[in-house]
């Protein structure tokens, strides 16, 4: 945490140390194997951010796949893992552009997205973070199909931050984004319109002066 806040790359390799330690505590058939595990993985990822060293990144996808394995069926936070399991995944496809990483991506997003029912408090996050990944697959291959999903992902997301909620602006902006995106392709006047009027809300949800105005503005 004093990480986040100072950038000490000292205080990054310490935590990163600190949890190899307290992995080597938690032997196989422990109960908390899977949860350390997890946490090496994220802090690996976070120096991966910073310096970009690739051999951090596939360290914390080898520790998230083993940490999925030893989590049950029906364990109450399996949809975390699942999930930082697939960013870790999106991040190296991203580096890499190995659609076999963005594949697994998408299928773990799916499981995570299964696990979070309607009414379940991050079932936005699970439905916004397929939609990307989904998004990243036209991007890639151009498929129509995938497209489309993203779009209908964005719509069911949108639909769980009511006015007021502090994502729906980033949320109208990620729907209009994709309608764009696929005016572009196909050329329908209707996905334009409806993308120029989801700016136009995300922008208004923010006052002038506002440090996240302009955010909602990019293209």
């Amino acid at each position: 945490m004093r990480f986040e806040q100072s950038a000490e790359r000292d205080d990054l390799d310490e935590a990163i140390s600190l949890h190899r330690d307290a992995l080597e505590l938690f032997r196989t058939g422990h109960p908390n194997r899977s949860t350390s595990l997890s946490n090496l993985a994220l802090t690996l990822v976070t120096r991966f951010e910073q310096s970009g060293e690739r051999e951090d990144l596939d360290e914390a996808i080898s520790l998230h796949r083993d940490a999925l394995e030893l989590l049950p069926t029906g364990r109450p936070n399996r949809s975390t893992f699942l999930n930082s399991f697939a960013n870790s995944l999106q991040t190296r496809f991203e580096q890499s552009g190995e659609r076999e990483d963005l594949d697994k991506a998408i299928s773990l997003h799916r499981d995570a997205l299964e696990l979070r029912p309607a009414g379940h408090p991050y079932r936005s996050d699970s439905l916004n973070n397929l939609a990307i990944t989904v998004k990243m697959r036209f991007d890639q291959s151009g498929e129509r199909d995938a497209l489309d999903e993203a779009i209908s992902l964005h719509r069911d997301a949108l639909e769980l931050f009511p006015t007021g909620h502090p994502s729906r602006s980033s949320s109208l902006t990620n729907l209009a984004l994709a309608l764009a995106k696929r005016f572009k392709q196909s050329g329908e006047r209707e996905d334009l319109n409806e993308a120029i009027s989801l700016h136009r809300d995300a922008v208004e949800l923010f006052p002038t002066g506002h440090s996240r105005r302009s955010s909602s503005r990019s293209h």
